[in-house]
Formats: structure tokens, sequence, C-alpha cells
């Protein structure tokens, strides 16, 4: 553990707090799908018509590289409070997971409307993750790659009187760059744009990718808000312009106070003027997320230089076997032990 790390933020051991930390039951959700299921390769492709935008339908949004599991192995080791663990996904279970105990699978026919199945829209999915059967009030919502890399306690996710943390990047998002890039930073713009109108409120700053904090009540009174066009996300089987992004829920407890915003930097868990001006001297940062493509040399190096609470290694078009083999390699150094929820 690094220095900066322990002067940054006070030591402690996540089980030895759990029980004084958790003021409320805190779930855990994850979204989750196996690309390589024949099956579910088949049905993709009977949906999959002409004039879907190519990050829509891209191999990278539905390959598995068995990251769920360690990112289960993180979340037993560094958040053991956590109540319980939502797995959505479409008909399908991993083949090393025990589904018992916390963790429980939800089929996408638990939450959807029946003539919006099959979906193969992310989006889609998170606009309907509140109606999961006795999903808690406080909730961590997290995609297969998001990593826990630290100790964490409620307090990391929620206020002490529950409102949410709504973790943004500290840079600004470009409107013109954003019009003129990807369909996901077109579309986060969207959402910066439905809540100024609404309440006049610019929030400039782009969602992390990482796991995000929730009220159920706040994403139901959102929906309210929005409720045509997040009610027709439910429809888009691929992800398509017009979509609901789950950042809108950030923006919406950012403008009404019911959440608090806190931008995701190097410097997030280093405390005082001192020790910011050693981290820059020395390169050693202490900060809540990192995210870093697949492709990256040396993942140790990333870690050991901005020291996060989270991480996520981004997966793309252009990953290959060694990059895959990379991660794997990392991912099993780092979470060498098999959870509990695991064959």
């Amino acid at each position: 553990m690094s220095f900066l790390y322990i002067v940054g933020r006070k030591k402690y051991n996540a089980m030895e707090k759990s029980k004084e930390q958790c003021r409320f039951p805190i779930d855990f959700v994850y979204l989750w799908v196996d690309g390589n299921d024949p099956v579910w390769r088949e049905k993709k492709e009977r949906y999959s018509g002409a004039g879907k935008e190519k990050g829509a339908t891209a191999e990278a949004r539905f390959r598995d590289n068995d990251e769920l599991k360690y990112s289960l192995r993180s979340v037993e080791k560094f958040a053991p409070w956590a109540n319980r663990i939502f797995i959505v996904t479409d008909k399908q279970i991993p083949s090393w997971l025990k589904t018992e105990g916390k963790v429980c699978i939800i089929d996408h026919s638990q939450i959807f409307p029946a003539d919006a199945l099959p979906t193969f829209n992310s989006q889609a999915i998170e606009s309907v993750l509140y109606r999961i059967p006795g999903l808690s009030e406080h909730f961590i919502l997290g995609n297969d790659d998001t990593m826990l890399a630290a100790p964490v306690t409620p307090d990391d996710f929620f206020t002490q009187d529950g409102q949410p943390i709504v973790r943004l990047y500290g840079t600004a998002l470009n409107k013109k760059k954003a019009l003129r890039s990807t369909l996901y930073k077109r579309t986060v713009l969207k959402m910066q744009e439905l809540i100024q109108e609404k309440y006049g409120t610019l929030i400039k700053y782009p969602p992390h990718h990482n796991f995000d904090a929730y009220r159920k009540s706040y994403v139901m009174e959102c929906r309210e808000i929005f409720k045509e066009r997040w009610d027709a996300t439910a429809y888009s089987r691929f992800r398509e312009e017009n979509d609901i992004l789950r950042c809108v829920v950030g923006y919406f407890m950012i403008a009404t106070g019911k959440g608090i915003m806190r931008k995701v930097g190097r410097f997030n868990r280093i405390n005082g003027v001192y020790n910011r001006l050693k981290a820059i001297i020395t390169g050693c940062y202490a900060n809540d997320s990192r995210t870093f493509p697949i492709a990256t040399g040396d993942y140790s190096a990333v870690m050991q230089k901005y020291n996060p609470l989270m991480f996520c290694i981004n997966d793309d078009e252009n990953s290959t076997v060694e990059d895959f083999a990379r991660m794997e390699n990392f991912l099993k150094s780092m979470f060498h032990e098999k959870s509990s929820f695991e064959k």
C-alpha cells in the first residue's frame, strides 16, 4: 500500500467496519451477457438489421472474458457489507457461479414488458432495473468489467443520511467534439441538455465508467419526469440516438439536491497541499476510479500510479488475444482467491 493512500485516507479493515457502517441495506446490481453463447448469438443475428450504428452491435459490447468472476471476488474482498447481489441476464448463468446465498439471477423476462424482448441494449436494461423484485432502496450498479481495488465502506457511495454520491469525470464534455464523436458521447450530451431544460442547471461533466450509487425511489421519480422517452428506451433493442442513459439519474440527483457530485481526479483521496505537492513530484496519486484500455502495456504501473478505489479495463473491437491473456493474468494475480460465489 502506497504512502499517499495512507496519508490521504485513513487505513481501515473493511470487514471490521462493515457492520457499523451499514445503516441501511445496499445491494449490488450487475448486467451480464455471454456473447459467445450460440443460442444467444443466433438470436442477436436475427434482430441485427441494417442501419444500426456500428458501435451498437459491436462484439466488444457482448464479449465475456470472465471479468464478472473477478469483480465478484473484489466485492467479497473489499465490500463484505454488500447485501444482495443481483445479476441481470438473458436466460444465461455463468458456468462457475453458485446461485445461492447473496447472489440472485434476474432474467430479462422478470423486469421487461414481454413485447420488448429480446433486447441487446444495456441502456434499455438499465432503464428497467428498478423493477428487480426485492431490490433495496439503496443499490450500487456496475458492469461486469468494473472492479474494486481497495477496501470501501458505504460512505464511499452514500452520505450519512443516505444520499447517493454521484461520480463524474472532472473534465467537462466538449459539446462540439461530442456531437462529432460516438453515439455514447452524443447521448450523454443529450442527458445534460434534458436536465438543463428541466431544471436550468447545466452539469457539463460526463459520468465516470465504474460503480454508481442510486436510490430506487429517485430512479422512479426521474422516470416519471421523462416517462415517455424513458419507457421508449425499454423497447430499443439496440442502442439508439434517443435512448435514456443512466447518467440522467445522476444529473437529476445533483440538480435536485438529492445527490452529491464528486469529480473524479487524481487527487480525490489526497488531503492537504503538502501531500498534493508530493503526489505531483513523485507521480503517485490516489483517485476514486480509473478506466484504461485493455491494450495498456502495464496494468500494474497504472494501478501504482493512480492507486484507485475502483478500476475498469476497457475491451474494444481492436483487442487481441495477447490483450485478453495479459488482462486475465493481471486479474488472477490481483484476485487469486476464489469467492464464496464460485462453485
